[in-house]
């Protein structure tokens, strides 16, 4: 079993830590997404910052109250359950790949803000925010990647899984080999794309300098004593680096 898989035990894990009770003035949206339904919370005004959580039989954006209570009093911070986890019902079809999840993803953004969002992607998360940032990059002004998933490590390997079927996704009726093939296609991003690659220990870097070399413009940063759950375990170390490329 290598140090990755050790560490991160498995995605299922890195979307399992959930929270209850919500942010100071954060309102509940629910978005129409060609899937089916999508439960959205905003709090804050200002500079617009989307959240998003990985896959596991208890997926919840529930992960990122933390971070956005930390944030919400200098931006507009909004999280959401993807069709099939959390607080949003499962989704009305199967297969859902990479087409799907940016067009969830774009819903989101657009009842965030009329211009530019900075995403912040945890595990699993960082496929999406690699594909939609290259589909969409006059909406992305910074990504931050936490403890992210990359193609080089795979979701099998990341999870421990012996083939697609046995990774855990809640309801989500995921394509994975469609979206890790997609993932795997994007290689780079535009150069005004600032990244800033935030990992748990020195000794689990596979994946994350392949993240950081998406753009030119990006920093690696090792949050020290913290679990796969850096959402959870360091929130502030999270909004700290989210008002870096704020700043």
């Amino acid at each position: 079993m290598t140090r990755w898989l050790l560490s991160l035990t498995t995605l299922v894990l890195a979307a399992s830590c959930q929270q209850d009770g919500q942010v100071d003035g954060e309102v509940a949206a629910s978005l129409k997404v060609a899937g089916g339904t999508q439960e959205v919370w905003c709090a804050g005004q200002g500079p617009g910052i989307v959240l998003i959580n990985g896959i596991g039989d208890q997926a919840s954006s529930s992960q990122w109250l933390g971070v956005q209570g930390a944030l919400a009093q200098d931006a507009r911070v909004c999280r959401y359950d993807r069709p099939g986890t959390g607080g949003s019902p499962p989704p009305t079809r199967d297969g859902r790949g990479p087409d799907a999840l940016t067009l969830e993803l774009d819903a989101v953004v657009d009842h965030t803000t009329d211009g530019e969002v900075v995403l912040v992607a945890h595990s699993f998360g960082g496929y999406l925010a690699r594909l939609y940032a290259e589909l969409h990059p006059d909406r992305v002004s910074g990504i931050v990647f936490v403890d992210a998933l990359d193609p080089s490590v795979g979701v099998l390997r990341g999870t421990g899984a012996d083939d697609f079927g046995a990774v855990a996704m809640a309801d989500e009726q995921l394509d994975l080999p469609a979206l890790e093939t997609a993932a795997a296609a994007v290689t780079e991003l535009p150069a005004d794309i600032e990244i800033s690659v935030l990992v748990r220990e020195r000794d689990v870097m596979e994946g994350q300098r392949q993240i950081a070399a998406l753009s030119p413009r990006s920093n690696l940063d090792v949050v020290e004593d913290t679990s796969h759950q850096i959402p959870t375990d360091a929130a502030q170390a999270v909004a700290d680096a989210v008002r870096r490329l704020l700043d």
